[in-house]
């Protein structure tokens, strides 16, 4: 796909950029700011609105998309890569996502499922018949005056 975005719809300004330098701090100024105005683009309302709401945190108050690069210590390349990531932006935000398509679970998950809720079911009727059992002795043991049958 062409690139959407080019250098003369873009706006440039190269500021200094950040980090070590040593004697040589604050001589160059290699980062560079971009700006595109949304309006601009040769794109239609549709896809603009699209940008718009997926790229809201890059969109400022005048309506452009804005991006910082200083990856690289020239200037040029820096504004390289600063319009492809305009472009990259752009591309990702208008593209049509294909619709998911619901997959069925695989017979071995199944029968895993259903083998855990038998587990589940025989551990909970185990417990209630303990219960029971000792529900029955006490009551027992309080009838025969606390000696046991069996004894």
């Amino acid at each position: 796909m062409a690139d959407i975005i080019n250098p003369d719809l873009a706006r440039f300004k190269a500021v200094r950029a950040r980090g070590p330098g040593g004697q040589r701090v604050n001589r160059r100024s290699t980062k560079i700011q971009a700006w595109a105005k949304i309006e601009d683009l040769s794109l239609s309302d549709f896809q603009k609105q699209l940008i718009r709401k997926k790229l809201a945190n890059h969109i400022n108050g005048r309506d452009e998309l804005e991006v910082e690069e200083e990856e690289e210590s020239s200037q040029f390349l820096n504004k390289k890569r600063a319009l492809g990531r305009l472009n990259e932006w752009v591309k990702e935000a208008i593209r049509e996502k294909p619709p998911r398509l619901p997959s069925k679970p695989p017979l071995s998950a199944e029968e895993k499922r259903i083998r855990e809720k038998k587990i589940n079911t025989q551990k909970k009727k185990s417990r209630s018949l303990k219960h029971q059992l000792a529900y029955q002795s006490e009551e027992d043991s309080e009838i025969n005056g606390g000696r046991s049958l069996a004894g």
